[in-house]
């Protein structure tokens, strides 16, 4: 019978690859992708044979950027050309082109083929939807709107069975409390993993590379989504995002599948949140335009703090850090100190921190003080 090579395909997280793999006895010889290219490597350099070849093979996600880019052409034979007609071969989130190459493969009999995906849910327990909204609204503090807003989403998302992915944006003033929910939001429906990408970060359009996966042999959304954890996506600062990347956006929001010009991702179901400090919809109209617009399915708006709320969160933030200060000064110490330099409007998270922070450090160095001007 006619040796043929058995490759396994795992798309998911690299925790998802790692669980997947059988249990290799210690008397097994499991040889990696980038060792057996390094070993090949030397070996044509110094005009030797490759007889390395591997007969249990592991080809990790990142390993397709340890290889030059136009060793992506050939990849399929390049696996080839380092193991033995028999191999198994365990295969990590595969780019589009060796995916294809193995499938004809498959069609001539040529090979063995198998595929695994990692599933994502949100957590769909009925009977604890509400206990998971109370403990959100305990972290989420005035704001009363998104709170029912988002409830209003996770209820529908609970409940059905989407294909495309579902886009909320929530929008408003810096440090209102839009980052804050969406880990919380991660914490009670997805076990507290989520993609997180800061796109302020993307400033031009040299990382138009990432966002549409030129480079093969460098990591890009593609790359990022294949492997997420699970089916939250976190973009952060959107309105910071230069207009050039928008066309990625259209394909990731309106499709069960992202394409770039490396990996094809199952994108179905992903609950896709964004953030902006712009103020109205007819600003983000405006400034994002109509096509990104009406592709967001829900839009919440974080109010600036009320007197209430800021009282609520010194209170808060004050017994937050309590075990920090408490065999120095008490709580009603600092907020006695505090209140003075807290206003009743204009205040956000941030700036309330802030001035926590000075008046701790104040407080907690008023006898060094007084020791120093003794002292002189």
């Amino acid at each position: 019978m006619e040796s043929k090579r058995k490759y396994h395909i795992i798309i998911g997280s690299k925790t998802y690859f790692d669980m997947s793999l059988p249990e290799f006895r210690e008397e097994d010889k499991v040889d990696t992708f980038l060792d057996l290219v390094k070993l090949s490597d030397f070996s044509r350099q110094n005009q030797r044979k490759f007889e390395e070849h591997a007969k249990t093979l592991i080809i990790k996600n990142d390993n397709y950027h340890g290889i030059v880019e136009a060793a992506h052409d050939r990849l399929g034979a390049l696996i080839e050309d380092l193991t033995t007609d028999d191999a198994e071969i365990y295969v990590h989130n595969p780019p589009r082109i060796l995916m294809k190459y193995l499938e004809n493969k498959q069609k001539l009999s040529l090979i063995e083929l198998d595929a695994k995906s990692e599933k994502y849910e949100i957590k769909r327990n009925v009977d604890m939807f509400v206990n998971q909204i109370e403990d959100i609204s305990l972290h989420i503090i005035g704001q009363h709107l998104v709170i029912k807003g988002i409830s209003k989403s996770l209820w529908y998302l609970t409940n059905i069975k989407r294909d495309k992915p579902y886009v909320i944006m929530l929008y408003g003033n810096s440090s209102l409390g839009k980052t804050e929910l969406v880990r919380e939001i991660a914490k009670s429906f997805f076990s507290g993993k989520y993609l997180e990408k800061h796109l302020s970060m993307f400033k031009n359009n040299n990382y138009s590379d990432y966002f549409f996966g030129n480079m093969p042999n460098r990591r890009s959304l593609g790359f990022d989504l294949m492997e997420r954890e699970s089916n939250l996506i976190f973009f952060d600062e959107l309105d910071k995002c230069p207009e050039y990347f928008y066309s990625a956006f259209y394909t990731l929001f309106d499709n069960s599948e992202f394409k770039d010009t490396t990996y094809d991702v199952d994108v179905s179901g992903v609950v896709i949140v964004l953030t902006s400090n712009y103020q109205t919809k007819e600003e983000m109209q405006e400034r994002l335009g109509l096509p990104i617009f009406y592709r967001i399915d829900k839009f919440l708006h974080f109010d600036d703090f009320s007197c209430d709320t800021i009282y609520q969160i010194v209170q808060s933030e004050i017994s937050r850090r309590k075990s920090e200060f408490e065999d120095k000064l008490t709580v009603d110490e600092v907020y006695a100190a505090v209140s003075p330099v807290i206003l009743t409007s204009g205040e956000n998270a941030r700036t309330i921190k802030y001035k926590i922070q000075q008046v701790i450090e104040e407080l907690l160095f008023k006898d060094i003080q007084r020791k120093l001007d003794g002292a002189k």
